[in-house]
This record gives structure tokens, C-alpha cells and sequence, in this order.
């Protein structure tokens, strides 16, 4: 999609972590005032997280609109607007999350699993604690022969140890094969979903849910798990803070989320002023050469 002025997209979708939220994890006020701005104009919003929702607190969610949908667990959970139970839960199913985790211990016995589920993550040792010293629910096992899961698993962590750069998400997906997709959203953990889901298979879900054409879209990312839904997305956006592989697939590159790169991204919509591809880059073009 390329924007003339007046124009509006249908839609913006927003990854949370270092695209919505500043490197301290807040959401300014400025973003908070731009996603009320975008929602007035009849632009509906979509956050889309690898967080489960558990680990959105309300100094995030109660700044964000009402009328937002969120899609957690890169995309594989999905709540409408107001709405308490998710309107589509997916995930591996139990005894498939087991067997990734065998898989991967067998492979690697150096990486270690956690299991991503709707109502708790279950660390399956030897998870370094000091890696879940943040999140919420937690249940820790022994061993993968202990697991007792309600299926389904919406998203499985592998912790490798190293950062976790495209060339980390390409070994795990060696080591799991086609049953599972890897990627990651920054931080010590490549995470897998099932095939068919992700946030790209997110975006086209609302889209059908709201009937808009996800041409008319508009999504802003950062992380190599953005990929998708910026490939599918009819405008592409990412801050500066972004990898280069994620900064060279988009359109149009922000300032960082630090700089409240999302505010700026709705004036450029909103405001009358034309947006096509590389319209706004506040790098220098050999930048996106590193």
C-alpha cells in the first residue's frame, strides 16, 4: 500500500516489545496519544506480541484503546476487543510440544525448552532460572517425562544459550524440522509455532474478522518474528532500533521506539502527508548496509 494524502489504512497492527514500547518497557504518553488518535479516525488497531497476555500489565494495556485486539504468543492467541476468553486459542498439541522438547534435548543437550501456555510457562530443566525470574506463572519440571499439558501449546522457547540472530533461528529449525516454525523476537530464546500460525497467519485472521484487505493494512515491527505480518501487511513500517534484516524487508524506517517511532508513523498517516516506500528514513541510506 502506498498512501496519498487523506488517505487512511483500515488497520495498523503493532508489535509491542521494542516497537510500541521504549527500551524500559513503557509505553509513552505520545504512543498512547497516537493509537487514541488512529482509533478516532476509524483505524482499527491490532497489538500483535510474542508476549502471552499474562505478561502484559496494565500500565501497558490500560494506555492502549479499548477497542484494540490483541493477538499474543506471536499471534497463536487472539482476543477481541473487551473480551476475556480468546476468540481463537492454537498451539502443538501436547504430545507434540513433548516430543519438541525430547527433540531438542536429544540434539542439543546444552538448549534447554519452556512451554508457553494460555494460563502458565512450564521450564523444563535445566531452563536457567535467572531466565524466567520475570515472568508470571511460572511451573517448573524436572524433565520432559513430567509434563502433563492441556494442549494446546501455543508457542515453545528454546534458550541456546547465545543470541538469538537468524543464524541461531536457522540452526534450531534444522534441529526440529518442518513440524515447527522458529524464529525470534530478540532476547536468549528462539521461539516455535506451529506451522500455519505466527503473526503473518494473525494479521490475515483479523483481517477476515473485520473484513479489510490486507492491502489496506499498515503493521510496524521489529523483530525477525515481524517478517510475516510486514510481507503481508499493504505498508511496512520498522523502528530504527530494528535488526537489518527487518529494516531492509519494510517500507518505511522510523525513528527507534525510544524516539516513539509508532506517534511518528500515525502523523505520517494522518496528517495529509504521502507515504511511500522509504518516504521517512531518519538513517542514513548506508545504514541499512551494516
Amino acid at each position: 500500500m502506498t498512501t496519498a494524502p487523506g488517505d487512511r489504512p483500515r488497520l495498523l497492527a503493532c508489535d509491542l516489545d521494542g516497537t510500541l514500547l521504549d527500551a524500559h518497557g513503557r509505553l509513552s504518553q505520545s504512543v498512547s496519544a497516537a493509537l487514541h488518535r488512529a482509533r478516532s479516525a476509524g483505524v482499527a488497531l491490532a497489538v500483535i506480541t510474542a508476549r502471552p497476555g499474562r505478561d502484559v500489565g496494565a500500565a501497558v494495556s490500560g494506555r492502549v484503546p479499548d477497542s484494540a485486539y490483541w493477538a499474543y504468543s506471536n499471534g497463536s492467541v487472539i482476543h477481541a476487543p473487551g473480551a476475556a476468553a480468546p476468540s481463537r486459542a492454537l498451539g502443538f498439541t501436547a504430545d507434540r510440544a513433548v516430543r519438541i522438547v525430547a527433540d531438542v534435548r536429544t540434539a542439543r543437550p546444552a538448549w534447554s525448552c519452556a512451554l508457553d501456555l494460555v494460563d502458565r510457562t512450564v521450564t523444563v530443566a535445566p531452563f536457567p532460572s535467572g531466565g524466567s525470574a520475570h515472568w508470571r506463572h511460572v511451573v517448573r519440571c524436572a524433565s520432559a517425562d513430567e509434563l502433563t499439558l492441556p494442549g494446546p501449546v501455543p508457542k515453545v522457547l528454546v534458550h541456546t544459550g547465545t543470541v538469538c540472530d537468524a543464524t541461531v533461528v536457522e540452526e534450531v529449525q534444522r534441529v526440529i524440522g518442518p513440524d515447527a516454525v522458529a524464529t525470534a523476537s530478540g532476547g536468549a530464546y528462539v521461539e516455535l509455532v506451529p506451522p500455519g500460525t505466527g503473526k503473518s497467519e494473525a494479521l490475515r485472521w483479523l483481517c477476515a474478522e473485520l473484513g479489510v484487505d490486507p492491502a489496506d493494512t499498515v503493521a510496524v515491527g521489529d523483530g525477525l518474528n515481524d517478517l510475516g505480518m510486514l510481507r503481508l501487511a499493504g505498508l511496512a513500517a520498522a523502528p530504527a532500533n530494528a535488526p537489518v534484516e527487518v529494516r531492509r524487508a519494510v517500507d518505511v524506517v522510523l525513528p527507534s521506539n525510544d524516539e516513539d517511532g509508532v506517534a511518528v508513523l500515525v502523523g505520517l498517516l494522518l496528517d495529509g502527508r504521502a507515504v511511500t516506500p522509504r518516504r521517512y528514513r531518519p538513517l542514513p541510506s548506508t545504514s541499512l548496509e551494516e
